[in-house]
């Protein structure tokens, strides 16, 4: 009787974990079971530090999202690939203020960028012509919300 308490608690427990681990993932996942084998990511930095006591972020293998108020700062992941490849992109943005999102290479040059200033979702493609290290930024002003960024390689 004992073994099958102990087993029902385990049972219960590792379902305790797997939905809180679920709920950092946006319920509109596009790419939530994809591995991407030549990207690597880190994050969540700052440029200059936040003066937002509000924000919370939290990242995946293939994500990374944040939460906002009144913001005005650069944050970004770091995002390396492994050889030339092509990202299919899932961006989820509710915002009051402005956002500047970019990809940019090492020395600084622009991949892809947008300038917002409402919310949107859409979905693009950005090739990454080299292996290397890479940025992906959002530069806020005044800005309030919240963002979901998902990404999977093509094979």
């Amino acid at each position: 009787m004992k073994k099958i308490a102990l087993i029902i608690a385990l049972i219960s427990l590792q379902s305790c974990i797997t939905v809180r681990v679920n709920a950092d993932v946006d319920s509109s996942s596009f790419y939530s079971k994809e591995t991407n084998p030549d990207i690597k990511v880190q994050g969540t930095f700052f440029e200059n530090g936040t003066n937002d006591s509000k924000w919370s972020n939290s990242n995946g293998d293939n994500w990374t999202k944040a939460s906002f108020k009144d913001a005005s700062v650069t944050s970004y992941v770091k995002f390396e690939t492994t050889k030339s490849l092509t990202a299919n992109f899932h961006h989820k943005l509710k915002l009051e203020g402005s956002v500047r999102f970019e990809i940019i290479d090492e020395n600084k040059n622009v991949l892809f960028s947008r300038d917002f200033k409402d919310s949107k979702e859409e979905n693009f493609t950005v090739d990454f012509p080299k292996s290397g290290n890479y940025q992906i930024r959002w530069v806020s002003k005044d800005a309030s919300g919240s963002y979901f960024l998902e990404w999977k390689q093509e094979k």
